[in-house]
């Protein structure tokens, strides 16, 4: 059968009404139906690549305007320096490093300093114990100046510095923290439309777990941006060793004299117990060793020396 040029249009239109019919009537059972087919409630849409694109493009960006460690790509850096330092004096090495602490926005956190007749942990590889051991938060924006102010109160005799870049780590929390954000706005428009007591609470529940994870996310990703903000210093303070070094105050006579009394009462220790264990023995031989001697001593002599013959004649 031949269809004719009006019938052709007319089954186009018919077709084009069906397909638009179908596809509104898709979207308002969508609209209508805030539940799942289990039961469950939706979960927040996940952000699409490009909007995961923009994120990792603004986090950075959000996190320079607060002074955190930036790399050359904008990464997010988590610094760490050790410094082993060589200074006349610690006491007064210790005054001004927390003067330029103070300077550069920054705080001393941990600190402990030797006294005059000991060293503190830990030692280097020349042997030499820590006589001053601080730990200074500088901001991001000032380490380098601190560093250069602190190196210049003495003798550099090592360093160290590392650094971890949580850059990618922050852009996940950030993206999970702005999903759950979107979940949790979500909730609350579906509990304010719903009706039934039993809906409500269930809405109620998840609302709580998911507040909940926007609270844990949300402290990893401030506790993220507070580390890289500031750089950790580590100082080690030690003092020139002297051409003679007496322990404590003492030349070592003392310490002489009582390695020489230990070592005689060690001496001791160990003679008396070898005394009381061979008691039987030597004692045994004590009372042997008399009745012996003198039975020795009257063999050696003989018996007694008989008259001569002439003697006898002449009495």
């Amino acid at each position: 059968m031949k269809v004719t040029h009006p019938a052709r249009r007319w089954l186009a239109l018919l077709a084009t009404s069906l397909v638009l019919l179908v596809a509104a009537c898709s979207s308002s059972t969508e609209s209508l139906a805030p539940m799942g087919g289990d039961g469950s409630w939706p979960e927040a849409p996940v952000a699409d690549s490009a909007a995961a694109g923009s994120m990792a493009e603004a986090a950075p960006e959000q996190f320079q305007e607060k002074g955190g460690a930036q790399g050359e790509s904008g990464q997010m850096l988590i610094v760490n320096k050790s410094i082993r330092l060589e200074v006349p004096a610690t006491k007064e090495a210790v005054d001004k490093i927390r003067t330029l602490a103070v300077a550069r926005d920054g705080s001393i956190t941990d600190m402990e300093v030797a006294t005059d007749d000991g060293w503190i942990y830990p030692r280097g590889d020349d042997g030499r114990g820590v006589r001053g051991w601080l730990v200074v938060r500088v901001p991001a924006s000032s380490y380098e100046a601190f560093v250069t102010d602190v190196t210049g109160l003495g003798k550099v005799l090592a360093q160290s510095e590392s650094s971890s870049d949580v850059t990618q780590e922050h852009i996940d929390l950030s993206a999970r923290l702005k999903n759950l954000r979107a979940q949790e706005e979500r909730l609350r428009e579906f509990f304010d439309a719903a009706k039934d007591v039993k809906d409500m609470l269930a809405i109620e529940t998840e609302l709580g777990r998911v507040r909940g994870e926007i609270e844990s996310l949300d402290a990893q990703v401030s506790y993220l941006e507070r580390q890289a903000a500031m750089v950790t210093v580590t100082i080690n303070l030690v003092e020139p060793e002297p051409v003679v070094s007496p322990v404590g105050d003492s030349w070592g006579f003392r310490e002489a004299i009582t390695n020489g009394l230990r070592g005689a009462v060690a001496l001791l220790n160990g003679i008396v117990p070898f005394a009381i264990a061979t008691a039987p023995i030597w004692i045994v031989g004590l009372v042997a060793f008399f009745p012996v001697r003198a039975w020795l001593r009257r063999r050696k002599q003989g018996p007694a020396a008989a008259p001569t013959g002439e003697g006898a004649t002449a009495t």
